[in-house]
């Protein structure tokens, strides 16, 4: 309950907030006028059930209109969404204050599954917090939609506007900060500000997550002031050449405002001090007007020398300048009517990659590629494009994949491929004659496995295209007597390569047969060890186990016979 100005006291609905807190707000917040008509539905109804009942849910269940601007008008889409399975109807109630409006297109009846529309429109006319509710009646529980708006430090980014105002501002606060490079024990300052669009003050507070000694940051709370801003001020002093980094979190006092975290980094590399010092006396030599503005310290070939005249600058970076001069000086010489010769300058040939035990090197291995690449090679192994080039200058490379790999391209490329080597004399290679003769097994593998992808997709093609395959013709007995020489002729060859290498090979072969005599010198004496963790577990269970039994066998026994001399005496 509230206590009003009569002195009665008005009903309250207690919300729960984002950060878990309650907010108790009247329901009664604006003046009700003289003619203002009550609906029977709010008479006797409890609106009380918030996001869903039985019959329909909310999305979202709370409406937030985070940021705004005066007299313009904001809007948001909310549905209510028939989550039943049969067809139901609701009654949505306008907002009590004049500051937010309810817009919907009524269906009537809502079906499974299908939702209602409603664009609520907010419209402030100063800066302040603003509180509402849009009331559902149906025939579960009555269900409520609260209505938030507040002004916020940021730029407008939520809702959008009628009037698409701005929507075109940058964030408030940067993700991160770079304070650039900076000298060892020297000290870098920069501020970055915190604007305020709003004629309201905020409080902001800064928590440090990942703390650097080098870096500072001040100051850690204060406020930001309407339509002004405030500056966050950073220092970083290097202590060592290395990047210094830095993380925090930043908080403003308003509504629903999810901390903002900012990583700050600054660095200090060797040289430092040099490269200021030069960039320093260059602009001073720029600023008096000793050197013109392509001037360059760094490169000494084009630094006066003390003593000298000024340079011409202007002669020294013309580019043209050295082609003019070589023009005018074959004029001076050549003789009346002869034209002007000039040879250009030829571009430096690349140099030759070199082989080494097998190994490509290439001529440059200052790129980190080119030493990639002769860390990944295999030894005796071409690259694609050396492969290429070698087969190209000996007149055994073929067409490869450079059609792409279309499937209708490939077809069409196999069947080419087969007919031209169909109608050839001897077109299609042997195996073990073509493949293997005077030939780097590289070589032979790539032709090998070219030839074996057209023939697959020549038998793909006959399944799927509709043209005329006609098959080879069966060999003749001279090919047939002629491959089965060839063959028996290469079975020759290896089996006296074989026999050679086997000629250097040595090995010590025993006769098992033969008695061999040993000397008897007694039996080797025992070399005790003190190794605590060499011993016989499994030896060590067993014995346990078998003083267990005895034991135990031992109780029985002695149990027995206890039983026994009791009887005896009792018979006695």
């Amino acid at each position: 309950m509230a206590l009003v100005d009569d002195g009665s006291f008005a009903t309250t609905t207690t919300l729960q907030l984002p950060d878990g807190s309650t907010l108790n707000v009247p329901d009664v917040i604006v003046e009700e006028g003289p003619g203002m008509v009550h609906n029977p539905l709010t008479e006797h109804q409890v609106f009380s059930k918030l996001q869903r009942n039985k019959f329909f849910e909310i999305q979202p269940s709370v409406v937030y209109f985070g940021g705004f601007v005066l007299d313009h008008v904001h809007e948001q889409v909310v549905h209510v969404v028939n989550i039943s399975s049969v067809t139901k109807r609701l009654h949505i109630l306008q907002c009590d204050t004049p500051f937010f409006k309810v817009e919907v297109r009524k269906k009537g009846r809502i079906a499974p599954g299908m939702s209602e529309e409603l664009r609520i429109q907010f419209t402030p006319n100063e800066w302040r917090y603003y509180y509402d509710t849009v009331r559902i009646h149906s025939d579960d529980d009555n269900l409520l939609i609260p209505l938030h708006a507040y002004p916020t430090v940021a730029p407008v980014s939520g809702p959008g506007t009628t009037a698409n105002i701005a929507k075109d501002k940058p964030v408030f606060f940067p993700p991160q900060v770079d304070l650039g490079w900076c000298q060892i024990a020297q000290t870098k300052t920069k501020q970055v500000p915190i604007a305020c669009d709003v004629p309201v003050d905020f409080e902001f507070s800064i928590k440090v997550l990942q703390p650097h000694p080098d870096i500072e940051v001040e100051p850690h709370e204060g406020s930001v002031p309407g339509d002004g801003e405030t500056s966050l001020t950073f220092r970083y002093t290097p202590s060592r050449m290395a990047t210094a980094e830095m993380i925090f979190e930043l908080s403003i006092s308003q509504f629903g405002f999810t901390p903002v975290r900012c990583r700050v980094f600054g660095s200090s590399t060797a040289g430092q001090l040099r490269e200021d010092t030069i960039k320093q006396i260059t602009s001073d030599l720029k600023r008096t007007g000793k050197v013109g503005k392509d001037f360059n310290l760094q490169d000494y070939s084009r630094v006066p020398a003390l003593g000298t005249p000024r340079a011409n600058l202007t002669a020294v970076h013309d580019e043209a300048k050295g082609f003019q001069d070589k023009i005018d000086r074959l004029r001076a010489t050549r003789k009346p009517g002869e034209p002007i010769q000039i040879r250009y300058a030829q571009p430096r040939q690349p140099e030759p990659d070199t082989f080494q035990d097998g190994y490509q090197i290439p001529a440059n291995l200052r790129p980190r590629a080119a030493t990639q690449a002769v860390l990944n090679q295999v030894k005796g192994k071409l690259s694609y494009q050396e492969l290429k080039k070698q087969m190209e200058e000996s007149g055994q490379w073929v067409q490869g994949d450079e059609e792409g790999k279309d499937p209708k391209a490939k077809a069409n490329q196999s069947i080419r491929w087969y007919e031209e080597q169909r109608m050839q004399p001897g077109g299609f290679l042997d195996v073990e004659e073509d493949y293997g003769e005077g030939q780097t097994r590289q070589v032979c593998e790539y032709r090998y496995g070219f030839e074996l992808r057209m023939r697959d997709e020549y038998d793909k093609a006959k399944e799927v295209k509709w043209f005329p395959a006609i098959g080879d013709d069966p060999p003749t007995k001279e090919e047939v007597e002629g491959v089965r020489e060839r063959r028996e002729r290469r079975a020759t060859e290896e089996a006296a390569r074989w026999r050679e290498r086997q000629r250097g090979v040595r090995a010590n072969v025993c006769d098992t047969k033969r008695p061999v005599v040993h000397p008897f010198g007694g039996l080797p004496p025992h070399e005790p060890t003190f190794d605590q963790y060499k011993n016989d577990a499994w030896s060590t269970r067993k014995e346990v186990t078998e003083r267990f039994r005895q034991e135990i066998h031992k109780l029985i026994i002695r149990q027995r016979v206890a039983r026994r001399l009791a009887a005896i005496a009792a018979k006695l």
